[in-house]
């Protein structure tokens, strides 16, 4: 038995990056010391997932990202409305609890968002991080054409349920410095000053008309994904950690959020 006063304790006590009088990882639904045997982690706390982890059995779910749609746990404005009613009103029939591990988890070292989206997509020669703690981080890869690099990546995420990745740059550039970051916490200025060539981000971090338009008028080339496409893996890793941390609970990773697909003109 656990409960999520247990869970965040370890995560933020492990986690010198945080400030526990201001992050975001607490509890957003539920009684922080309800007791539970089984526990659910996912990316985000979809309502087919909270359904999905319920019917499994679990009767908290951690998540990386918010219950309401809202970064911060007191702004509730789809508490109220729909679709936030019905995802309400289902917690408190189940008496689930929904924990969020998002600031601890995000700089977590060789498991962590970063890394485990590094080790997914087969980036394995780090050669320089970002200067604010694991956010970024700058990698050697053989050179090849920006079009092969890109199906490399579509292809590693393709499991993810993400079937393309978007492209600028010119499909025969040669790339051999990829750079990636946390989420929407993504790579920019520092890691072209820093010799990357090709940066990948995603749609929720890197609107084209702020930031992808002027990362290609710096001469690279940008990649993006789904945001939930580059933090899945490092939730799964977030599930087989707190197994091992805590053994006298069962854990059980969800990914039943809804996915994106893409049509091509013909």
């Amino acid at each position: 038995m656990i409960d999520a006063k247990k869970i965040l304790h370890y995560l933020i006590c492990s986690s010198p990056w945080v400030n526990p009088r201001q992050t975001v990882d607490t509890v957003y639904f539920g009684e922080e010391e309800r007791e539970v045997e089984k526990v659910g982690v996912c990316w985000i706390p979809a309502i087919q997932t909270l359904r999905a982890a319920h019917k499994a059995g679990c009767g908290m779910v951690v998540a990386h990202e918010p219950l309401f749609w809202e970064h911060l746990p007191t702004d509730r404005y789809w508490y109220d409305k729909e679709p936030g009613i019905t995802k309400r009103k289902f917690l408190e029939e189940t008496g689930m609890v929904v924990v969020r591990a998002h600031d601890s988890w995000d700089n977590w070292p060789e498991i962590g968002i970063r890394d485990s989206w590094a080790q997914g997509l087969g980036l394995t020669k780090r050669i320089r991080d970002g200067s604010s703690w694991r956010w970024n981080g700058l990698y050697e890869i053989p050179e090849q054409t920006l079009r092969e690099f890109a199906q490399h990546v579509a292809d590693r995420i393709k499991p993810l349920g993400e079937d393309s990745v978007q492209v600028i740059g010119d499909p025969e550039k040669k790339v051999s410095r990829p750079s990636i970051g946390v989420g929407c916490g993504g790579p920019d200025t520092e890691m072209v000053s820093y010799g990357s060539d090709v940066l990948i981000v995603c749609y929720d971090g890197a609107t084209y008309w702020s930031t992808r338009e002027r990362l290609a008028e710096m001469g690279v080339a940008v990649l993006t994904v789904e945001h939930g496409t580059s933090e899945m893996w490092g939730l799964e890793n977030l599930c087989k950690h707190l197994a091992e941390v805590f053994p006298e609970t069962s854990f059980q990773y969800f990914a039943e959020h809804p996915r994106t697909w893409t049509v091509k003109g013909r």
